[in-house]
């Protein structure tokens, strides 16, 4: 297990592999003149319960799906209910929108009533939604009713969800290619604007350019647009890591093609990393607490925690986290949580403590509570973080919180992931440190939950890395990357010989309309 190269940037789904079918629909409505149609207004409340819901049948789920049309820096919220009532199959319903699938739409008090047209193919819901306390890192939970129009026949649901919406604004800033250190690419407002540096091929300059219209995905913070001609696609998949701060992998791929170029981007530029010393026993406890936290004590400055574990054959499993710490966001310093450093309840919180060698002042002293607050009120209503903290590094105090969630393991269990719809091969998440692949079964693995990753050494020698996530009506997914490894300078490096997507439903429904 030593040899894994789990990357500390997102892997690309395929979902953003290239611009969905959805998202080109959805970017003909942004770019047109028209006034958009049913839009969610008085129901915008759902949003903020925006998430996958694995049902209480096995692989049945529902997600509350959003997406953010972004044109000029207007925003204009289109959600979608997708349900799958047995993991084999799914229909995407649209609440807003030109084709709106519901006579009515309304919100009181948490819940949601669609009614749809009588005598019509699609159900009706009503969901009760109920904001959970985060302790066992569950954020939202539903129950409710779904009922078939012509038979009246009500089937009752229940479901959890682990996901939480992120604002484009948590991901503000300017990146930068080469681990940093290379050209400007991406740029994101918080004022819902994008920059991109569309000339900047191969390295070479470019500058810095608006994006007037673009597509955001609540569920996998994804961005979708295009050129003005249309020739080529762009997904920018965003993400966070205690190494690199807020990273993303920008790709873009030619239209009808399968030609797609990914890159990774940054914002840190320089980082310090700090000597360990032995393990803590505590590092299971403090990794539940992983998230990118902004602080305010200056533009830019981050806490980012990201924790992982080794599962063995025994059932053990052995955590490590790593702090990201940085005063400005362009330079980090990286502790490993170690014997040194501890981490204790106190009352409802927790308090993590890095001492100085130095001095009687702590380096590092943070106090997390779990609790759901409102944040980012310029972005929407519908925002929340799902932590907060207070404390000070070097002498500096400061205040701030995480919207990002970890998604244990088992929150991608259900229906089996296949290649198409009759594949043999298959991937079966069977517990927190179990994982079958192609009909075998891997206890020694290395996961971690704020990325949703997983690797393991196949039976052949070569590293699989599992990057997990949802596509629409496809359901779970997990794009699967084989790599051969071999040394160069004494360290382990991949290089990729496969790279292949399963999902729970190969032929689900993308969403778009179908005429």
């Amino acid at each position: 297990m030593s040899t894994l190269t789990i990357p500390t940037t997102p892997v690309t789904s395929k979902s953003a592999e290239s611009t969905t079918e959805l998202h080109n629909s959805l970017l003909k409505i942004a770019k047109s003149d028209a006034s958009y149609e049913n839009p969610i207004g008085g129901a915008e409340g759902l949003i903020s319960f925006n998430g996958y819901y694995a049902l209480n049948n096995t692989g049945a789920f529902l997600t509350v799906d959003t997406n953010l049309l972004v044109k000029n820096g207007e925003v204009t919220p289109h959600v979608s209910l997708i349900y799958s009532a047995d993991g084999t199959s799914s229909e995407v319903y649209h609440l807003t929108g030109p084709n709106r699938d519901f006579e009515s739409v309304n919100w009181n008090e948490n819940i949601l009533i669609a009614k749809a047209t009588s005598n019509s193919n699609v159900p009706s819901f009503t969901l009760d939604f109920t904001r959970e306390d985060n302790s066992q890192e569950i954020t939202a939970s539903l129950k409710g009713k779904i009922t078939n129009e012509q038979s009246k026949t009500p089937v009752n649901i229940q479901g959890i969800t682990y996901n939480n919406p992120i604002p484009m604004a948590m991901y503000a800033g300017t990146y930068y290619e080469d681990k940093g250190k290379g050209d400007k690419i991406l740029k994101i407002g918080t004022d819902n604007t994008l920059e991109y540096n569309y000339t900047n091929i191969g390295g070479d300059g470019g500058h810095l350019q608006e994006v007037d219209v673009f597509i955001y995905n609540l569920n996998m913070y994804v961005f979708s647009f295009s050129t003005l001609d249309g020739l080529f696609n762009y997904s920018i998949i965003m993400g966070t890591s205690a190494n690199g701060g807020k990273v993303c992998n920008d790709l873009f791929s030619l239209k009808n093609t399968k030609l797609s170029i990914p890159r990774s981007l940054q914002m840190v530029k320089t980082v310090e990393k700090m000597p360990v010393s032995g393990t803590n026993m505590a590092s299971e406890q403090l990794a539940k607490f992983s998230g990118f936290y902004e602080l305010s004590s200056g533009e830019s400055a981050f806490l980012s925690i990201e924790g992982e574990y080794k599962a063995k054959s025994d059932g053990s499993k052995e955590y490590t986290v790593t702090l990201g710490v940085s005063e400005v966001g362009s330079n980090s310093t990286l502790y490993t949580f170690d014997d040194t450093m501890t981490f204790e309840k106190s009352g409802e919180s927790w308090v993590l403590t890095i001492p100085s060698s130095k001095s009687n002042e702590d380096v590092l002293k943070v106090t997390f509570t779990r609790k759901y607050e409102k944040a980012y009120p310029n972005s929407g209503s519908y925002y929340g973080s799902v932590i907060s903290i207070s404390g000070s590094y070097n002498g500096t105090s400061f205040t701030g919180n995480t919207l990002l969630n970890v998604v244990p393991l088992m929150g991608f269990a259900g229906a089996p992931l296949k290649l198409n719809q009759t594949s043999n091969e298959i991937i079966v998440i069977k517990s927190s440190s179990e994982v079958e692949y192609n009909g075998v079964s891997y206890k020694n693995l290395t996961v971690v939950p704020l990325m949703y990753i997983v690797g393991f050494i196949d039976n052949s020698g070569n590293e699989v890395v599992l990057s997990l996530g949802t596509d629409g009506g496809k359901g779970n997914t997990c794009i699967t990357t084989v790599s051969k490894i071999k040394e160069v300078n004494g360290k382990p490096q991949a290089t990729p010989i496969n790279v292949e997507v399963y999902t729970a439903i190969p032929e689900g429904d993308s969403g778009a309309p179908k005429h």
